[in-house]
């Protein structure tokens, strides 16, 4: 689930906190409920993130980051 994952990320980027947090509800807000959605998204079609509401690009430079550190774990 994203708002899980993004939850345990702020661990890792305390410093994005509530950027980590905004976009999470963006994301859930828009129907991305799952991180392999998520990811899946990104992976295929990157410019369909940046159509949810109020994810811009520097929303979609952080998603790339933890879309990339679900995949390696």
């Amino acid at each position: 689930m994203v708002k899980e994952y993004f939850t345990a990320c702020e661990e890792r980027f305390p410093e994005k906190k509530s950027e980590l947090r905004r976009i999470s509800l963006y994301l859930r807000r828009g129907g991305i409920l799952t991180m392999e959605a998520l990811c899946q998204m990104q992976r295929e079609a990157p410019e369909k993130v940046t159509e949810i509401r109020d994810i811009g690009k520097k929303s979609t430079q952080l998603i790339t980051v933890i879309c990339k550190q679900y995949k390696d774990s």
